[in-house]
């Protein structure tokens, strides 16, 4: 049966009256008594059709990108999860949120959606995106099912910062840190000449440009180590909470592996929170006394190598290896939270996630979290990375030569 039309009060008359303009000789003219009087209810008409626009506000539809999920079947993803999204309204829409097994994993607050989630390898999952609109309504995609197959290095997006050339000796400045906290029993490293015509043959390096870094351990004690680094403090990317640290590394036939302690791999950024500067410190490490990759993790309430669980590491000398992390600036649950606008009092991302490490096109998943730290004395925002040599013995030499560094975030 066809709805009735309901009866028009006399007061709802007086808004309609009053409200709908005439048109005469090119000028609009209210119909009525006079302006005056139609003042009180025309302020009535605009605040019931504002009303009314309110009510109507909905999200209408949420579009997922990517992954390209399947209502029907489950679909097979690599991990990082890309996840791509838009959704659509009558008021804008302000934000998402990505749900795993009913878990936050993501959330943003922007007009759409483009995040690499950090998933464990091997199992099947169940997916929803929601979006949300100004008015606060909000929609959710139907629940889908992934099944993460593999593990693979994350594309960066065209808006991310790349910073190239890293290794290149005016890349800013490269320091040869030999000061006690960096460990060992004594520190004694020093920066060596790239271009070599004998072992290591850098002939075969990965750009051929003839410029790189040569890291030198000549050992006085049984465990000598030093530390190399560079760091950016023009452009420290204190808005961007994903890292992509790529470079090509070489280890000479004349180190041999039996005076190698380990071989170490930072990546590390210093931003500006409420509560003052944290040093976010990804360290990693082949040990090579015991052949086991390790990740600078939360034990017993102390920050100290953790295995990863991936073994062996020891890598083949003589040889140039390409070596790829995927990390993270994550919230202390795990999840990222992306602000419209980075600030000390926005940013919530006060913890790491190891991501991926590929070595020679192999990608492993890490997947491990820690925390990061407020150092005394403080540091200014800055980012950077290092790489360090620990001797196994003294009186050897170790060296390890770079090239093709680079560092991209978004």
């Amino acid at each position: 049966m066809a709805e009735q039309p309901q009866e028009i009060s006399e007061d709802q008359q007086r808004r309609e009256y009053c409200c709908i303009p005439t048109i005469h000789g090119g000028h609009s003219m209210r119909r009525g008594p006079s302006n005056t009087n139609c003042l009180t209810p025309l302020l009535a008409c605009v605040l019931f059709i504002c009303a009314s626009g309110s009510a109507r506000a909905t999200v209408a539809a949420v579009s997922v990108q990517s992954p390209m999920l399947s209502s029907s079947t489950t679909t097979s993803v690599t991990t990082p999860v890309h996840f791509a999204a838009t959704a659509d309204s009558d008021l804008n829409i302000t934000g998402y949120v990505v749900y795993v097994d009913g878990n936050n994993v993501f959330r943003n607050f922007s007009p759409s959606l483009d995040a690499w989630v950090v998933l464990p390898p091997g199992g099947i999952h169940s997916v929803a995106i929601t979006a949300w609109d100004s008015s606060g309504n909000h929609l959710s995609t139907p629940t889908y099912s992934i099944d993460i197959t593999g593990v693979v290095t994350p594309t960066p997006p065209i808006i991310a910062t790349r910073m190239a050339n890293i290794d290149k000796p005016a890349s800013f400045s490269w320091t040869v840190d030999n000061n006690r906290g960096v460990g060992g029993q004594c520190n004694d490293g020093s920066l060596g000449t790239f271009d070599q015509t004998s072992d290591p043959n850098t002939a075969n390096s990965p750009d051929f440009d003839g410029n790189g870094q040569h890291f030198i351990v000549r050992s006085r004690c049984s465990y000598d180590d030093s530390l190399f680094f560079w760091k950016n403090p023009q452009n420290p990317q204190s808005g961007h909470t994903n890292f992509l640290w790529d470079f090509w590394f070489y280890v000479p036939t004349s180190t041999q592996a039996s005076a190698v302690q380990a071989l170490e791999f930072d990546f590390f950024q210093a931003v500006r929170m409420r509560d003052g500067v944290h040093e976010f410190m990804f360290g990693s490490q082949c040990n090579y006394s015991t052949n086991e990759w390790q990740l600078w993790l939360p034990n017993k309430g102390v920050l100290t190598w953790v295995n990863a669980g991936l073994a062996p590491c020891q890598f083949s000398h003589g040889t140039w290896h390409h070596a790829t992390y995927f990390v993270q600036r994550v919230t202390n649950s795990g999840f990222q939270e992306i602000p419209l606008w980075f600030s000390p009092a926005t940013d919530k991302n006060t913890s790491l996630r190891f991501g991926t490490l590929s070595i020679d096109g192999v990608t492993a998943y890490l997947g491990e979290l820690s925390y990061s730290t407020i150092p005394t004395p403080a540091w200014s925002p800055v980012i950077g990375v290092q790489h360090q040599l620990d001797s196994a013995a003294s009186g050897v030499t170790i060296e390890e030569y770079l090239d093709r560094e680079s560092a991209t975030s978004w």
